[in-house]
């Protein structure tokens, strides 16, 4: 019981949206990575003459790509010049990052609403889930929890599941329109995706990480492993999921399980050697990740 505590301390304090200034401070310092791959049948590859592209370009924390399809561009939050971290734009046309948002509170976990009309973010210390359109002109708060939303992904124009920092950790659905909460277990990781009528999420069990699928009644069904201490992973709306282990980066499908996981690359010429969050376009030729920076 106690590792499990001290596990979820460290959770809250290296991944917990908090803008302290000692927290900024303590950051990792990390990169965002583009790169082009290709699908062949059911196998993923690198995409012919593919090489890494520098998203973030910034010497300090950048985390959390995100593909927003409706202006080809990657969302990611970065912190810069000491400040809590904003949301900067990747513009997959030109190539060039901008700053979308210039807050002196943190924002977090940027994401395409379903109406395809914002960017929802979790923001300040309440953590509350914010969206903001496009043009940067309207800044609309939609929910805040009794304890803090750290990650989500949205259901449908009304609900979230939501990766809540209470102690432990659990999963709620949040209906934003009722302002109700429905808990749906715990001992969740920090990658959570809509499937079907369901989520699915990495379970963080004694017998290693697991990708699972939970449906809206809180039933459980452990669908395959992750490799040790990894607990990062995206899932398309088709039921792709693409991961990593070590240098690697890693696929399998939801409807293919039994063929376990595929190797798409080893990164490890690239000078790759750990890699963290992730996340695909929806044509599934681009793939971008977080590393260490070098």
């Amino acid at each position: 019981m106690a590792s499990k505590f001290i596990f979820q301390i460290i959770l809250f304090f290296a991944f917990a949206q908090i803008s302290s200034a000692q927290v900024i401070a303590d950051y990792p310092a990390t990169e965002i990575y583009l790169l082009n791959i290709q699908k062949s049948g059911n196998k993923f590859s690198l995409a012919e003459n593919s090489t890494l592209v520098n998203v973030s370009n910034n010497k300090g924390y950048d985390n959390q790509p995100c593909f927003i399809e409706k202006i080809n561009s990657i969302a990611y939050v970065s912190s810069r010049s000491k400040k809590p971290t904003d949301v900067y734009l990747y513009d997959l046309e030109t190539g060039n990052s901008k700053q979308f948002t210039n807050n002196e509170e943190a924002e977090f976990s940027p994401k395409a609403t379903p109406d395809g009309k914002y960017i929802s973010v979790v923001k300040s210390s309440e953590q509350n889930l914010t969206r903001i359109s496009f043009d940067g002109l309207i800044t609309e708060k939609l929910y805040t929890s009794k304890d803090s939303i750290g990650y989500y992904c949205w259901l449908d124009d009304d609900e979230i599941a939501a990766f809540v920092l209470s102690n432990p950790i659990t999963l709620k659905l949040i209906n934003i329109e009722r302002k109700s909460e429905q808990y749906l277990g715990d001992s969740i990781g920090r990658s959570l995706f809509k499937y079907d009528d369901g989520i699915v999420v990495c379970r963080i069990l004694h017998s290693g990480n697991w990708i699972t699928f939970v449906d809206r009644k809180g039933n459980y069904t452990q669908w395959i492993q992750l490799p040790p201490n990894i607990e990062d992973f995206y899932m398309t709306d088709d039921g792709w999921i693409f991961s990593s282990n070590g240098s690697r980066l890693i696929y399998c499908n939801a409807k293919k399980l039994v063929k376990g996981w595929q190797e798409l690359a080893n990164l490890d010429g690239m000078g790759i050697s750990k890699i963290f969050r992730l996340s695909v376009n929806r044509e599934k030729n681009k793939l971008a990740f977080v590393t260490e920076e070098k």
